[in-house]
């Protein structure tokens, strides 16, 4: 199960057929879409199911690029070709989203750190692992690196979610200004959810994933993001935030001695930017790099900020495997 109610999947399959000139509509053009943007990368085994998977880059350790809520792959387009000089680079879908199979359950973090451990496997992609994540894709990142510490070198979060965001016990999901966006931005989810089928997020120009990504790989997020399934796991996985932060707040702390960067978007609320404060207390060697001039996405706002980032780690984290040598 999804964990979409009963109710609300009803109600999706009455508007498919109620409208149903407009789900064939919908239906050919995902099918057009799907011909003209075909996967980048290799599908890849994993479970029931394939994932999708680029991999750039070759020798040294493996950087992993995690998307946020409704993201792809192709996110990182401006990323990792930069990353691919330095090291191994795998930048993925999960289940739902981009090329990848539909998700089967309720997407969490605990769901997609066990799916990244078998495809890594499938890939064999090798560890030290350098996690990057954005938004959500970073608390999947910080959970797998308290899940296989031993497999770590070093973790940045760009623009990352503080797992106490999506918790309901918590004094931060208390803010009237948070509970008034959390419900928006369910509103909107659900709603794209029960619309999809029938095109109308198509004509209103509102898909699933990020926006103000140039050229090709803007053009393909943008068809994928039209796709009903990728409403219907966007809104699945969003429902799925509270069992995530719980997991989190399950998990073992990270190891003390592990490399954290915490890249901050300027142009963000200060309620956001307190739970970044938050973050830097993962570890004895967190540090904060805050963006001034970027609004969320760091990576396609500024993603040379991101690039220094992870390059940094790298070059630090070969250094200290020659000294232990």
């Amino acid at each position: 199960m999804s964990g979409i109610e009963a109710n609300e999947r009803v109600l999706r399959h009455a508007i498919a057929i109620a409208g149903l000139p407009l789900s064939a509509l919908q239906a050919a053009l995902s099918r057009y879409d799907a011909h003209r943007y075909g996967p980048v990368g290799e599908m890849v085994q994993v479970g029931d199911g394939q994932l999708h998977a680029i991999v750039t880059g070759s020798g040294g350790p493996t950087v992993i690029l995690e998307s946020g809520m409704g993201g792809c792959s192709l996110d990182w387009s401006l990323v990792q070709p930069a990353l691919s000089k330095y090291a191994t680079v795998l930048a993925y879908d999960r289940a739902g989203f981009g090329w990848s199979s539909p998700a089967s359950g309720v997407p969490t973090c605990a769901g997609s750190a066990s799916a990244l451990r078998e495809l890594l496997r499938a890939l064999n992609l090798a560890p030290p692992y350098l996690l990057v994540g954005h938004s959500y894709g970073g608390m999947i990142m910080h959970l797998f690196a308290a899940s296989y510490p031993q497999e770590v070198m070093g973790l940045v979060l760009v623009d990352s979610t503080h797992a106490d965001r999506f918790a309901p016990q918590t004094g931060q999901d208390g803010h009237a200004a948070r509970r008034a966006e959390r419900s928006k931005h369910r509103s909107r989810l659900r709603l794209g959810y029960l619309l999809a089928p029938i095109g109308i997020p198509r004509y209103l120009k509102q898909w699933i994933g990020v926006k103000r990504l140039p050229g090709e790989a803007g053009r393909a997020v943008r068809s994928l993001g039209y796709r009903s399934s990728a409403y219907k796991t966007a809104y699945a996985e969003l429902i799925g935030t509270a069992d995530s932060a719980a997991q989190l707040h399950q998990a073992p702390p990270l190891p003390p001695h592990l490399p954290v960067i915490v890249l901050t978007a300027g142009r963000q609320t200060a309620e956001w930017l307190e739970g970044q404060q938050a973050l830097l207390r993962l570890t004895e060697r967190t540090k904060q790099v805050v963006v001034p001039d970027s609004w969320h996405a760091i990576h396609i706002h500024q993603p040379r900020i991101v690039i220094e980032a992870v390059a940094g780690l790298i070059s630090a984290g070969v250094a200290g495997i020659m000294l232990d040598e």
